[in-house]
């Protein structure tokens, strides 16, 4: 595990030296391989996401090695700037990420609109199989670079959740949110109609002033919850920690199918309580901590939760207190299935002075 901290840049050591530095150590690639570069390019709005010139700088690296890099996200359930592919290219531009700002083109890893897959087999307790955007599951090896934050579901998003959510198709990610489907409380319900416009799969429908929910079209992925202005769409109480175990499981489908070939870049500045899926960037709760890189995706996201909750603002609060629930649930399955430690030995940088 290589971390490369904050308080160390410098002008003879700049976020592009750093991720030069420990990009080498963890580098999956072999020349002539075709490396999908995964990254979250953000929800037109949004500001905080990693910057395309260090996306720029993991794309030159690749090709000094003889591989050919693509960057690559994938759609969405709810509704926004990324549902299909041609928004999410859209977006992706908007929010500066080009093949002129890369050096690579940007491609949607699960086709049009969000089918596009390959049936993986994982065995976990609760998900046997999960469906990889088939972008992804087709390329020789891969480099997942994550914005480390926050995250309303999960507690916290790093290199787990870009695999376990971000590397699938709308299939698989279904399977992880299907625990969530809610109820609708009618003694607060006001049939005003905002969730019907909300959902993107015409789950809610109103007939006689009565909203109702079909549980058969409704995918679980809760933004309903956050449009209601009544609060009568209640999600299942432990909704949460079974989307953690299920997402946890779902980050095996990657890895078992690329046979482990990923390098991992977590990149823990602009740490925010919400996701880069939100349009809109709020302030930050912790002071930036720095780039992490390493092999294994359970001990990176591990050590990252650690170094931010050792950098939060708010004295007695964690991760774990910021959304009621442990982020660590997810990074454990993750550990259960079978694709990486909890433990780590941090590796830290040279500061500047003694470079």
């Amino acid at each position: 595990m290589f971390l490369r901290t904050a308080e160390d840049i410098c002008s003879d050591n700049t976020h592009i030296d750093q991720i030069k530095d420990i990009y080498a150590k963890i580098s999956p690639v072999e020349e002539g391989d075709i490396v999908a570069v995964k990254i979250h390019p953000g929800e037109y709005g949004n500001t905080t996401y990693i910057r395309p010139v260090i996306i720029r700088t993991v794309v030159d690296l690749i090709r000094e090695q003889g591989g050919v890099p693509f960057v690559t996200d994938t759609t969405v359930l709810y509704r926004g700037r990324r549902f299909n592919a041609v928004d999410l290219l859209w977006t992706a531009s908007a929010n500066g990420f080009s093949e002129a700002s890369m050096n690579a083109p940007f491609i949607v890893a699960d086709g049009l609109t969000g089918n596009d897959s390959v049936v993986v087999e994982i065995n976990g307790e609760f998900l046997r199989h999960t469906t990889v955007a088939s972008a992804i599951a087709n390329a020789d090896s891969m480099v997942v670079i994550s914005h480390c934050k926050g995250h309303p579901g999960s507690g916290f998003g790093g290199a787990i959740k870009n695999l376990g959510m971000g590397c699938l198709d709308k299939a698989g990610k279904t399977k992880i949110h299907e625990v969530g489907i809610p109820s609708i409380d009618y003694n607060k319900c006001s049939s005003c109609g905002i969730c019907i416009d909300e959902c993107a799969w015409g789950a809610f429908t109103i007939e006689d002033n009565v909203v109702t929910l079909d549980c058969e079209v409704c995918k679980g992925e809760l933004s309903c919850v956050d449009c209601c202005p009544s609060k009568a769409i209640i999600p299942p109480a432990d909704c949460s920690e079974r989307m953690q175990i299920r997402l946890g499981e779902a980050a095996a489908g990657p890895v078992k199918v690329l046979e482990e070939r990923i390098g991992y870049i977590n990149w823990a500045y602009d740490i925010t309580p919400f996701c880069d899926c939100c349009n809109f960037s709020s302030p930050v709760i912790a002071e930036n901590v720095g780039i992490l890189a390493s092999k294994d995706p359970v001990a990176i996201d591990s050590a990252t939760v650690d170094l931010i909750n050792n950098k939060i603002r708010v004295d007695n609060t964690s991760l774990a207190d910021l959304w009621a629930t442990d982020p660590k649930l997810h990074i454990l399955q993750a550990e259960k299935i079978g694709i990486g430690s909890a433990d780590y030995l941090l590796d830290k940088n040279l500061s500047c002075k003694d470079r």
